[in-house]
């Protein structure tokens, strides 16, 4: 460890995971990687289980690191699985950094988390909750970007700024304005 004072931060997160680890190897690894890209050093470990019993079906990891520890409990029967996170360190490291980190790497819906201070008499300092973009979501709203960038780059069109429709730039129709298209829909 370096010359820096000991802080004795404790991160608790509660997680909804879509793709949670299942498999000992793949959260081995991904412990292992985890633990270096907050720049902290294993001590002993990761010690990885599938615990195969109904009720209480899912994986556990443990790692001891230079400055405390990291465990990892996932109980994947529900969908999406429950996690359970746990970083206790003397070291510095950021919450938020660690929390965007599980969501992308187990695509998670929903997550919560408690940052505590554990040198001053378990001082909540920091916390909170948000739900990250679904799948859907984000593939939705890559789409309207990428059309966006695509429209703006054609010649031959404008995009309205009300967002309405396009204003033809060259040709015989030029400036008449096209609306988007709607189609009606039944039952829906």
């Amino acid at each position: 460890m370096s010359d820096s004072p000991l802080v004795h931060k404790h991160l608790i997160v509660r997680a909804d995971a879509v793709n949670p680890p299942m498999n000992e190897q793949h959260l081995t690894d991904w412990l292992r990687n985890f633990i270096d890209s907050i720049n902290m050093k294993v001590l002993m470990g990761p010690y990885v289980i599938y615990h195969d019993v109904p009720g209480n079906r899912g994986i556990t990891g443990a790692a001891i690191i230079e400055t405390s520890h990291i465990v990892m409990h996932v109980w994947d029967e529900c969908s999406p699985a429950l996690m359970q996170f746990d970083v206790y360190s003397c070291g510095a490291f950021d919450p938020e950094t660690i929390c965007k980190k599980i969501t992308k790497d187990f695509d998670v819906t929903k997550i919560e988390y408690k940052f505590l201070d554990r040198e001053n008499d378990l001082t909540d300092i920091g916390g909170g909750s948000f739900k990250p973009l679904t799948a859907k979501r984000h593939e939705d709203k890559i789409k309207l970007e990428k059309e966006k960038i695509l429209l703006k780059n054609r010649k031959e069109v404008d995009i309205n700024k009300d967002g309405s429709g396009y204003t033809i730039k060259e040709g015989p129709n030029k400036g008449k304005t096209l609306a988007h298209i709607r189609i009606p829909t039944k039952g829906i």
